[in-house]
């Protein structure tokens, strides 16, 4: 790194040090799954996400797929505003196709997540936020409970990777921001790849001083399922510093990208939900 990347990394880390998650328990948050949505069968059925996944340990089953899911759709941060809401829809849109049809790292966690419930494996779409309301960027992944391991591990469609530590132990986000804060080694899968290009060494310490920036707060709906169902009444869960004040922040961000790039009827629609947005708060005990 640079020294300015350097200095970057050491603030974005420090942030994360000196503001640590809240560990009590909420009684009033309850995270569950679905794994029995009558659209699954379509999606098993027009894609081979089963065979994929294979007859392995939920961690080979949940790579499998985090690779599939990866190699076949290509990344692209700008795309429509019509975005499809689950991953059938997404597939469809996008397998296999070339940048003109990418998708979002929203639309990439969404089809992994989705496609882990499918095969039995509880998952959830994890929005991963930065701190400064100056930032207009954050980054989505996906969180999967491995059931032989007792424990969670962060999987990133959009990078094609999970994480260790030195012992060669995958990482859960609590696990992965906890190392960042306090600046131990972690490791990246050896596949990892952003669409067509592998890392390099040097892509590999500006992806580290990402996720460190992006590590600061969580955001995830209560309940995993199928698209935004709307038979259920779903909340969106966020798991953030004590005295942090995340609608606040987005409020400070909408105003910034007004100054920075204009006002229209996006942006004021968007502010509007903003400001009637209703923020449920939970602990790391309740998110892992």
């Amino acid at each position: 790194m640079s020294d300015t990347r350097s200095q970057a990394f050491d603030i974005y880390t420090g942030l994360l040090k000196a503001f640590p998650m809240p560990v009590s328990a909420n009684n009033n948050i309850n995270f569950s799954y679905v794994y029995d949505h009558p659209k699954y069968e379509a999606l098993k059925c027009k894609y081979p996400i089963e065979a994929i996944a294979g007859n392995g340990d939920d961690f080979s089953k949940a790579v499998n797929l985090l690779h599939w899911v990866s190699t076949h759709n290509y990344h692209k941060g700008d795309y429509g505003e019509n975005i499809p809401q689950n991953a059938l829809d997404l597939l469809n849109y996008s397998y296999d196709k070339d940048s003109s049809c990418g998708i979002n790292c929203v639309g990439l966690a969404r089809i992994l997540s989705e496609c882990l419930l499918a095969v039995g494996i509880r998952a959830r779409q994890v929005f991963i936020m930065p701190c400064s309301p100056y930032d207009g960027d954050n980054h989505v992944v996906t969180n999967a409970f491995i059931k032989e391991a007792n424990k969670w591990v962060m999987l990133d469609p959009t990078l094609n990777t999970y994480v260790v530590n030195e012992q060669g132990e995958y990482l859960s986000l609590l696990e992965l921001r906890d190392h960042l804060a306090n600046q131990e080694a972690i490791f990246f899968d050896k596949e990892a790849k952003y669409n067509d290009d592998k890392w390099t060494e040097e892509s590999t310490k500006e992806n580290t001083a990402y996720f460190a920036k992006n590590l600061f707060y969580f955001q995830t709906l209560e309940i995993s399922t199928f698209g935004s169902d709307d038979s259920f009444d779903n909340r969106f869960i966020t798991l953030c510093p004590q005295g942090y004040n995340p609608k606040q922040v987005k409020l400070s961000n909408i105003e910034f990208r007004v100054r920075k790039w204009g006002d229209n009827h996006n942006m004021q629609k968007w502010k509007e939900g903003a400001e009637k947005e209703e923020y449920h708060f939970c602990s790391s005990n309740d998110f892992e």
